[in-house]
């Protein structure tokens, strides 16, 4: 019989699960798994900073549907993870972090790097676990993905103590657990699926809204047959565009508020009615709409307003019994008064964008930035968006022709996903343009880390929308103080990347940007194109402010 480590079961359990990448940042005491996994042949991607790979291997999930996975040191290389894992949890990705700690045999004596890491953990995790045996590490980590992966996805954290690594068992005592199976795919109750189709065959302005729990669910292909089969008005969020194509004749999603405002009857595909659609309340939503509601999580149905119809299961499943349920119980709407209205509301909306998209101000404002980039851009480039104002109006400009092709903060909008969400756009879609666009405080979060797609080779364009603020607050000084919404202005990130053998590029006039953004794209390298731009630009006026705080801003 021979003996074997705790570091080489989890490289074993790892390949045995068929984890093929790994996103990592070496340290005590998994220096031994980091350099085992990489002598197996796994792509050991290693970055700058915990958050960031732990941001990296969430994107990894989304972009694959397979689990990822970073390895992270001890203490705070592991509490650097949590927003990551909370990222993970909230948006409904699976995410393995395994991270070393402290002997077991030393607890509460104050050994190196000892943390609560398990507890801190916890409440952000969908599942948590310890090893406190060598022999069991590749049943938890089985554990772990199952965990993360079924159902509802979320981050699970395994604890590996220092022992447990460095540790040796005989072969013999190991239990090989099969390797976890593709999550099921539930379908709904039938009964259910019928009183949809009967609420929505009574509706007069009905909505499809498409979210990211379809887009996990590949559900493209259903969707696409639902809505040439009744042609109903869509509209996505976020993560959900590119789901369906932009250019569909049904495609209402730049008529939005009024969208939301006029439907009497909503089916919800894989979204939430949290705080990005305003809680499903009005007065952004009708008085009284109904509501069929499409989650594989029974708990989320009837958040926030009550469902009508509750079809609960897997999305790309669910389509087709709805699918197979309108060949029996045909629901056509097409052209009606409904869908006049919009499509005239998305006409005004992008005459009103027009004169933002063409002008030639200096310095430079968010919507002519993003038309050269849109005119760049081919259809099967991946998008990231990564800042407030950056983010919020890049959806007004750039569409999204393919599913997975546009991916941003989500549900918890957590600022500084930018970079690492790129990195593990690039490993997974090597052959494709993948441009992320920045603002100047977003980048500041991870920014090192573009020396990690310099050394890597990985040939992403960052787009950094410079205005040197917070939040579109416009620079002034107070008696010689800086304002504290204000960073230094005419940074030249550019600059850094070129130190790290990247390409860089400075534009400050809006004539510069497209040949700039050419000569990026065709360098081959990681590239950043930094866009000093006015301080003061925001988005043309909203009817409703994005986010409603009492006392700031309402509805």
């Amino acid at each position: 019989m021979a003996e074997i480590s705790g570091a080489q079961l989890v490289v074993e359990s790892l390949k045995r699960e068929g984890v093929d990448t790994v996103y990592v940042l070496p340290g005590d005491p998994v220096g031994d798994i980091v350099n085992g996994c990489a002598q197996a042949g796994l792509r050991m991607i290693s970055m700058r900073h915990e958050q960031s790979l732990a941001m990296a291997a969430q994107a990894q999930s989304y972009f694959t549907r397979r689990i990822g996975v970073a390895i992270v040191a001890s203490g705070v290389g592991q509490t650097n993870t949590l927003t990551g894992i909370a990222n993970a949890t909230v948006n409904c990705w699976p995410l393995l972090v395994i991270g070393g700690s402290a002997e077991l045999r030393r607890r509460g004596m104050g050994d190196f790097q000892e943390l609560a890491q398990i507890e801190s953990t916890a409440p952000l995790a969908k599942w948590t676990g310890l090893a406190e045996s060598p022999q069991r590490i590749p049943s938890l980590i089985n554990l772990g993905i199952k965990n993360a992966m079924s159902g509802r996805p979320g981050a699970a954290y395994l604890d590996l103590p220092a022992e447990m690594i460095t540790g040796t068992v005989d072969d013999s005592e190991v239990v090989w657990p099969e390797p976890v199976a593709d999550p099921p795919r539930p379908l709904a109750d039938p009964a259910e699926v019928k009183k949809a189709l009967e609420i929505l065959a009574q509706a007069e302005t009905p909505l499809l809204i498409v979210g990211k729990g379809a887009a996990w669910s590949w559900a493209e292909e259903e969707l696409l047959q639902f809505v040439d089969k009744t042609q109903i008005p869509f509209l996505t969020s976020p993560m959900g565009a590119g789901m369906l194509p932009p250019d569909h004749p049904m495609n209402v999603s730049a008529a939005r508020t009024q969208a939301l405002q006029g439907a009497d009857t909503i089916l919800l595909v894989g979204a939430r009615l949290n705080w990005i659609f305003h809680f499903g309340a009005p007065p952004r939503f009708n008085e009284n709409y109904k509501l069929i509601q499409l989650d594989i999580h029974p708990e989320e149905i009837g958040t926030n307003h009550p469902a009508d119809a509750a079809l609960v299961g897997d999305a790309k499943m669910v389509m087709g019994q709805l699918n197979e349920a309108l060949d029996e119980t045909p629901v056509v709407f097409g052209e009606t008064p409904w869908l006049g209205s919009l499509k005239e509301k998305v006409a005004q909306n992008a005459a009103s964008i027009e004169p933002m998209l063409n002008s030639n101000a200096s310095p430079i404002g968010y919507y002519r930035i993003l038309k050269e980039i849109r005119d760049v851009l081919p259809k099967e480039a991946i998008v990231v968006a990564d800042g407030a104002s950056t983010m919020d109006i890049s959806r007004q400009v750039i569409d999204i022709w393919y599913p997975r092709h546009r991916i941003d903060a989500g549900v918890a909008g957590c600022v500084g996903t930018g970079v690492p969400f790129s990195i593990a756009a690039k490993v997974n879609h090597p052959d494709k343009p993948v441009v992320c666009l920045q603002g100047d405080w977003a980048f500041g979060f991870n920014g090192m880390d573009i020396e990690t797609a310099a050394r890597f080779n990985l040939a992403i364009v960052w787009v950094i929308f410079q205005n040197g603020n917070i939040d579109k607050w416009v620079r002034n000084y107070v008696e010689g103080v800086e304002d504290p919404n204000d960073f230094q202005p005419g940074i030249r990130f550019d600059m850094m990347m070129q130190a790290f053998g990247g390409h860089g590029e400075l534009v400050e006039r809006p004539e510069d940007i497209r040949p700039a953004l050419e000569r990026a794209f065709n360098s081959g390298k990681a590239s950043v194109v930094n866009v000093v731009m006015d301080p003061g630009a925001g988005r043309r006026q909203q009817q409703f402010a994005w986010l409603a705080r009492e006392g700031r801003m309402g509805y």
